[in-house]
């Protein structure tokens, strides 16, 4: 019998129980199956199967190609019966049999019991076929109307325990039904009734407190009544040791929709981004980011000062206020977002994970605890510390198995408090927390002849019952492991993996003993005992890839890191698949590679259960500034890791892939200009880590760019409160706030003290903002002098280069050349940039620093009306972009064109290609956003101009706003105010544009009494 399993997945197994293979296992050709699946024996007519596989095709190719597939799946499948019909087509049901049509049936015969077993998880999940958008919707169709199935299933048998009076069914049953709809307050009630009348009144009143959490951070609501009431009497009720009564099941309401995904804020039509592209920056790498954080080189906020930092910041760029996030110390503050979210926070994140990946599961989550040791040789490697993570990563091989891996397990362990506690329940709450459905623990004991002896026991997490026990011995921990995965494998109906634990990790149990102890030391916190003892583990065993991998993590050392990386993924081949996907992602994304975003769909395919590939899928889409895309992948992320989301203290960043995440999402919504959405999220940072520098720094980043200082500035105090009075990080911050508001003064006497008392990196970041501030007030002379001094400042920081090019340092320089008028200077400094090429650096890395520094010399050039190698730059520019899988690298080139077409004249035509390239609105290249505005005005369009200039003003002042100052902006968005005739308000930034350069340098200082003039002049 063929079996077709589609809930949980898409999978075809033959008569022998093997895989379907060969051409009929092709992507359209197992969603047919699919597709005659679902209707079982309604069938599907020829046309249905044409307009949802083949949508785009002529009629006659669309029917070859239908007439063909049939023909590979009859044959693949093993006879011409397997599917029968002809104008309508369906299977045979003597010859295959599928999960969904037996749910089907289960259900229209009220076999709840069968249904909710036969439901593994959403309908087609992880399943794609590309240029299929009608097949899409279809899939998204029939996975609701299946989970809607699934959720009357459930509560049919909660409320059939409940009547019953089966007190254990009762909780089983709505403990699943919440697991699967955690939002539902009769859900609640439900589960928490039939916990209190099984004696666990603690546990219903933490189930409280998870829907409260649960409803506050998704819907922003409070709590239903009906909950809240029944909390309260279970608090006042007294103390029983003896489960109370048979609980009675609330009352049954219609059923609201699913919820869907949390709403994305409106953009509108003139600032949403288009779809996505592929995006760009900067340059060679200097600082690296803070071990462990893991973020997406998109929106670079180091595009003005890329050799300052390895990688793009998604995490320093939610603010104008955040402009020292690409500094080692912000990536700490801003890392360690951290939320305090009560006790019942694990379970939370559990229900969460389980709600998203899956129902009831056919096959298990699995999840490995503690195993204790006694009596122990020298067999046992001096312990049983790496036994957890060698099971766990051999489990991972098993075919169709899903496990939490060893490092998330101790991320999660630490986020509720501690990796320390081994006791029963609190790896019970890990495994939970981290979305496990069982838990293998056990013990390992010494025997007598030398061998060692390991006993496993699977544990349901669900009931607490035990539902295997198995027994193995060998003479080491590589040999018990690869013994006790068979067995577990075994009795899971699955085949053990191929070859032993050691071809995938190490043969070297003392490389692997200090393996997991620098895990354990990463995980908290303790970087520098992390990277000792991961060193240690290569140097035992140089083939260690994973080790390889976190030791790349420790290291601050930007150049060291980067080629421990590289090293990492030339051993990946030898790693386990899922480890060989992490190193492999992880090298993509601080190499700005376009083979992140297929990667990452592979991991988060293959391995649901682990929250990297979901993160990583959140700043793929983030590289191709399809930012409201990577909205649902990085709330994901932060659903699974809300546990680790924990309040910070000291200034500690964490490695928490969760707080990457909430950070990444914060950027988004500002990239995409959907400023109410950024503060949403930048509050609801502030309230779950009260005690993060970083929450507060981005919620004062998202408060000033909404025209509230004053309520920016307490948020900033709040960051000073928690970070300390000294903490650079939030004096670059206060420096850069005044800037934004025009309170120069303010801004310079920070910096000036930083840059006379500081230590080299503290004066290299205050010239930095200093030659901003400056630059602002139209002082460019004292600008281009501190642009000098903190290029001097930041000398034997930046790896050495080849004679004829200039470190990344010198953009600045280069910058403020250019807006004195050295049009030429500041091009042949741009270009010398552009040649810059640290040793080790990536390809794409390269050629995404190639296509910055080189655009930066093509708007330098058309300023200075050198435009007759334009369109041939615009190429090299186009050519270079290509090879990064940054998007706005693959689109710089348009910025150029449309220089080139300006400087012709041909301003409408230039208007299309600035257009093309700008994707966001108010952090992308803003220097694009003004060229368009003058195009605009140029053709008397000054309504559309206002519209571009507006969110730029609402970008920064640094990172890839850096190109155009806010004082120039301002000065535009007045002439499009004047042109439109909306005088009162061009008044307003014809103020600005005067109060700024009153004191500048001649030339700006007429352009502010031109501005003074136009404000005085009568209104017409």
């Amino acid at each position: 019998m063929i079996r077709i399993q589609a809930l949980g997945g898409l999978s075809v197994r033959g008569d022998d129980g093997q895989p379907l293979s060969g051409a009929a296992a092709q992507p359209r050709r197992m969603a047919m199956l699919a597709l005659l699946a679902r209707a079982s024996d309604r069938g599907v007519a020829r046309e249905r199967m044409l307009a949802l596989l083949w949508p785009d095709a002529e009629e006659d190719r669309a029917r070859n190609n239908l007439s063909q597939a049939l023909y590979a799946l009859r044959r693949d499948l093993g006879g011409d019966d397997t599917i029968a019909g002809t104008k309508e087509l369906r299977l045979n049901p003597d010859r295959v049999s599928s999960d969904v049509a037996e749910f089907r049936t289960a259900v229209a015969r009220k076999d709840n019991a069968r249904a909710a077993g036969l439901y593994a998880g959403p309908f087609l999940d992880g399943f794609h076929v590309p240029a299929a958008p009608e097949l899409a919707r279809w899939v998204d169709d029939e996975r609701q109307a299946l989970v809607h199935e699934h959720l009357r299933v459930l509560e049919a048998l909660a409320r059939a325990a409940t009547a019953a009076g089966d007190v254990a069914g009762a909780v089983a049953w709505w403990r699943k039904l919440a697991s699967a709809d955690p939002l539902d307050a009769r859900v609640a009630v439900g589960l928490m009734e039939a916990l209190a009348a099984a004696g666990d009144r603690a546990a219903a009143l933490d189930h409280a407190r998870i829907y409260e959490a649960l409803l506050e951070q998704e819907l922003d609501l409070s709590p239903d009544r009906e909950v809240v009431s029944l909390a309260e009497r279970l608090r006042r009720e007294p103390a029983s040791g003896t489960p109370a009564a048979a609980p009675r099941a609330p009352p049954e309401r219609p059923r609201a929709p699913l919820l869907a995904p949390a709403a994305v804020p409106a953009v509108s039509a003139s600032t949403a981004p288009a779809p996505a592209a592929t995006v760009s920056a900067a340059v060679a790498p200097e600082e690296p980011i803070a071990p462990g954080s893991v973020t997406p080189p998109s929106m670079e906020v180091l595009d003005g000062r890329d050799t300052r930092v390895p990688t793009a910041d998604v995490l320093g760029a939610p603010a104008l206020a955040l402009p020292a996030a690409r500094s080692r110390r912000m990536r700490g503050a801003v890392a360690a977002v951290v939320v305090a979210v009560m006790g019942a926070a694990a379970v939370a994140a559990g229900l969460y994970a389980r709600s998203e990946r899956r129902g009831p599961a056919r096959v298990p989550v699995v999840a490995v605890g503690h195993i204790a040791g006694y009596d122990l040789g020298a067999g046992a490697g001096g312990g049983t510390a790496p036994l957890a993570d060698l099971l766990a990563t051999n489990l991972a091989r098993v075919p169709g198995l899903r496990v939490v891996s060893a490092g998330r397990m101790l991320e999660v362990a630490q986020g509720a408090g501690g990796a320390a506690d081994t006791s029963a329940g609190a790896q019970t709450a890990v495994a939970r927390a981290a979305g496990a459905t069982e838990l293998v623990d056990g013990t390992l004991y010494g025997r007598p002849n030398g061998r060692l002896r390991l006993d496993l026991r699977r544990v349901d997490l669900a009931t607490g019952a035990i539902v295997d026990a198995r027994t193995v011995e060998g003479p080491d921990l590589f040999a018990l492991v690869d013994s006790g995965t068979a067995q577990l494998a075994a009795h899971l109906g699955a085949s053990a993996p191929a070859g032993s634990v050691a071809d995938v990790t190490t043969r070297s149990l003392a490389a692997y003993r200090l393996y997991v102890e620098g895990l354990r030391r990463y995980y908290a916190l303790d970087w520098a005992g992390a990277e000792r003892l991961l060193g240690a583990a290569v140097a035992e065993d140089s083939t260690f890839a994973m080790a390889t991998y976190y030791w790349a993590l420790t290291t601050y050392e930007a150049g060291a890191a980067m080629a421990r990386m590289q090293r990492a993924a030339r051993l990946a081949p030898s790693a386990s698949e899922r480890e060989r996907l992490i190193i492999l992602a992880g090298l993509a994304l601080r190499s700005s590679a376009p083979e992140l975003g297929p990667i990452a769909d592979t991991l988060a395919t293959r391995y649901p259960d682990e929250v990297e590939g979901h993160l990583y899928r959140g700043a793929a889409l983030m590289m191709a500034e399809d930012f409201l895309a990577a909205v649902p992948h990085l709330q994901r992320a932060m659903r699974m890791d809300s546990l680790a989301l924990r309040v910070a203290g000291g200034g500690r960043g964490d490695a928490c892939a969760g707080c990457e995440a909430r950070a990444q999402l914060i950027y988004a919504y500002q990239a995409a200009d959907s400023p109410a959405a950024a503060e949403r999220e930048a509050r609801s940072w502030t309230r779950y880590a009260p005690g993060s520098p970083g929450a507060w720094l981005a919620l004062a980043g998202v408060l000033v760019t909404r025209a509230r200082p004053a309520e920016a500035l307490v948020a900033l105090d709040s960051a000073r409160a928690v970070g300390g009075a000294g903490n650079s990080v939030v004096q670059d911050a206060l420096a850069l706030h005044w800037i934004y508001v025009g309170n120069y003064a303010r801004a310079e006497e920070l910096l000036r003290v930083r840059a006379a008392t500081g230590a080299s990196a503290d004066q290299g970041e205050a010239f930095w903002f200093l030659a901003i501030a400056y630059r602002e007030q139209g002082r460019l002379v004292d600008a281009l002098a501190a642009a000098r001094r903190h290029r001097v400042a930041i000398t034997g920081r930046e790896p050495p280069l080849g004679p004829g090019t200039a470190p990344g340092s010198a953009l600045l320089e280069a910058v403020m050349l250019d807006e004195l008028g050295r049009h030429r200077e500041a091009a042949a400094l741009f270009d010398s940039v552009s040649r810059g090429r640290v040793p080790g650096l990536a390809p794409s890395r390269f050629a995404r620093h190639r296509a910055w520094t080189l655009t930066h010399a093509a708007s330098a050039l058309a300023a200075g009306g050198d435009t007759g190698a334009l369109a041939a730059r615009a190429d090299t520019v186009a050519a270079y972009g290509a090879r990064s899988g940054l998007g706005r690298d693959q689109r710089l080139f348009h910025h150029v064109r449309g220089l080139a077409l300006a400087a012709r004249g041909n301003d409408a035509a230039a208007v299309d290609e600035f257009r093309a390239f700008i994707r966001s609105p108010t952090f992308g290249y803003t220097r694009s956003n003004a060229e368009l505005a003058r195009a605009l005005l140029r053709l008397g369009r000054p309504a559309e101009a206002v519209a571009a200039l507006q969110p730029a003003l609402r970008g920064g002042v640094d990172g890839a706003n850096l190109y155009v100052s806010r004082t120039v902006l301002h000065e535009l968005l007045a002439q499009a105010w004047d042109a439109a005739g909306r005088p009162d308000s061009a008044a307003a930034h014809f103020a600005m544009v005067a109060r700024s350069w009153r004191g500048g340098d001649p030339p700006f200082r007429a352009r502010a009494s031109a501005a003074q003039s136009r404000i005085a002049a009568p209104r017409t």
